[in-house]
């Protein structure tokens, strides 16, 4: 048999061992645009997170009202319809979130406010009310 060498074949063989530039330039180009097509997306998925967080926080503080105005119902405690004896006596810790409560100028409704406690980490802020429904008390 006789074998053929192609010095030219062979020879540009040799030198392709990377990509060249332009490839590197259009991978380059493609992953920019992806990902700032992402990271708006991404941003606004971790604020709606944030904000589910503090609505979970602000349920929270209204099982919090909701077991200590029971707890005090049990115990015939005085003190039992003023919404303001039943916010001091419930934590405003909730996590990465602190809660604030602010009782109506009627004594009837309490405000819960959510807001994240820890700079730069959680942002998210949510808000709800509570009351009490059955009102037998005297005003």
């Amino acid at each position: 048999m006789i074998a053929i060498n192609c010095v030219s074949c062979s020879r540009g063989m040799e030198n392709r061992k990377g990509f060249t530039l332009i490839e590197i330039i259009v991978v380059l180009a493609v992953l920019g645009i992806l990902i700032a097509a992402i990271i708006p997306t991404y941003a606004s998925l971790v604020a709606e997170a944030e904000n589910k967080a503090a609505l979970s926080a602000v349920a929270e503080g209204k099982a919090r009202l909701t077991n200590q105005y029971a707890m005090m119902l049990l115990r015939e405690d005085p003190r039992v319809h003023r919404l303001s004896e039943i916010v001091e006596a419930v934590s405003t810790d909730a996590g990465d979130y602190r809660l604030i409560f602010t009782v109506s100028r009627n004594q009837k409704v309490v405000e819960i406010t959510a807001i994240g406690v820890r700079e730069g980490a959680t942002s998210g802020r949510a808000t709800a009310t509570w009351e009490i429904f059955k009102d037998s008390h005297p005003d």
